[in-house]
């Protein structure tokens, strides 16, 4: 048998051999560095280099983390992820160019991450959740599902979806929901007794500049519940994108609000069906039993300590913060706030724990491990990704 050592050597004289090598399309001049060898090597990098994306055939994920009862879950702030051509006005990228570089280094961020479930948050539309799928599978990382529903957020346009590796289960016809009224009765109307307040929506007072308050009403507009059995394990998941800034007293009353309405879903979609639920995604507070890298920075609500309550009508709290898994306090920090907006981390930069993955409490009793992802830097995100391995065959049966 003759070998064509110069096919071997210069693999852009042979077109069969350029269609096989996926990273010659991305880095021409990096595979040529790695083929010009000596003949036997680039012989052996040529015979071990999988032949195309399709034929790739990945291990499942959880191969790597140990049994294959160990799901990963995971999720992550892309800040305002949008498509080339996209119309969304508050996209991080104004151009099509940045918007496909921003694809990629997020795409790139969960090819590190390597989730089975994956909650995405500031997502502008299900076209960049179809991109980052056909990337991720173009990697090697295997098919994932997309979960998507438009939100209610009519001032960002931004939702919250699921990525999945594994099959969501169907309840009502869906494998995704959004619990929010397609109408907000009006708030004059409804404090005059004039219309209902559906089960949806949750009444609150917000405090005013000149020390007075207002009657508002909040709806849960950016969330999504995804239901999944896994191992026997029915796992019920909210992703949610909670109102911002934990300094502000108007936005820390109104996400007081949005988290009875969350209870209120766990209480009646998942819990009567059996599910375990799971609550998860950028919360934008702070758990003050969980200490954070930063310190300084404490809670004003009772945001964290309500969630980890899910559940009112029973004692104790059904919910446990991951976060309290992750060995050092200095890896706690979930968001970047690049306070002089030069791209770099300063000292008067804000790192803050407000991603957060809680988890019912017979979960928590397969938690192997939970870190947040920081391979990452500004280029990607102002958020990195929180994430959890959990081994289901540790975890109890989910009682009725």
């Amino acid at each position: 048998m003759k070998i064509n050592w110069a096919a071997i050597r210069f693999p852009d004289r042979s077109p069969k051999l350029r269609e096989t090598l996926p990273m010659f399309q991305a880095n021409r001049q990096r595979c040529l560095c790695w083929l010009r060898l000596k003949r036997p090597v680039g012989l052996l990098l040529w015979l071990t280099v999988p032949v195309t994306a399709a034929e790739r055939s990945p291990l499942p994920a959880a191969s790597f983390r140990g049994p294959s009862t160990v799901v990963r879950i995971a999720c992550f702030n892309t800040e305002a992820l949008a498509v080339p051509g996209e119309s969304n006005r508050f996209a991080r990228e104004r151009f099509d160019p940045g918007r496909q570089r921003h694809l990629e280094r997020v795409a790139a961020v969960i090819e590190v991450v390597d989730p089975d479930i994956l909650v995405l948050s500031e997502i502008a539309s299900a076209e960049p959740l179809a991109a980052l799928a056909a990337i991720l599978k173009d990697k090697g990382l295997g098919t994932f599902q997309m979960h998507h529903v438009d939100g209610q957020d009519r001032f960002t346009g931004f939702d919250v979806a699921v990525l999945s590796r594994l099959p969501a289960d169907l309840i009502d016809g869906t494998t995704v929901r959004l619990f929010a009224p397609k109408k907000t009765p009006r708030r004059s109307a409804v404090l005059a007794g004039e219309a209902e307040l559906p089960w949806t929506a949750e009444r609150y007072v917000e405090p005013q500049d000149d020390g007075s308050s207002r009657e508002e009403i909040a709806v849960l507009k950016r969330h999504v519940v995804c239901c999944f059995t896994v191992a026997g394990q029915k796992l019920g998941l909210v992703g949610l994108h909670l109102k911002s800034n934990p300094s502000d007293p108007g936005a820390n009353a109104q996400r007081a609000a949005e988290v009875e309405i969350v209870r209120r879903i766990v209480c009646r979609e998942l819990l009567p069906r059996g599910y375990l639920p799971i609550v998860l995604g950028d919360l934008n507070d702070y758990d003050p039993d969980v200490p954070m890298a930063d310190r300084r920075r404490t809670t004003q609500t009772a945001v964290l300590r309500n969630l980890r309550d899910i559940d009112p009508s029973r004692p104790g709290e059904e919910l446990v913060n991951a976060a309290a898994a992750i060995p050092r306090v200095a890896d706690r920090y979930s968001s970047h706030w690049d306070y002089n907006e030069n791209g770099a981390a300063d000292p008067e930069d804000v790192f803050t724990l407000i991603d957060h993955i809680l988890l019912d409490r017979r979960l928590a009793e397969g938690l192997r491990r939970a870190f947040i992802c920081h391979a990452s830097g500004l280029d990607a995100s102002d958020h990195f990704p929180v994430v959890v391995d959990i081994d289901l065959a540790a975890v109890p049966s989910a009682r009725p």
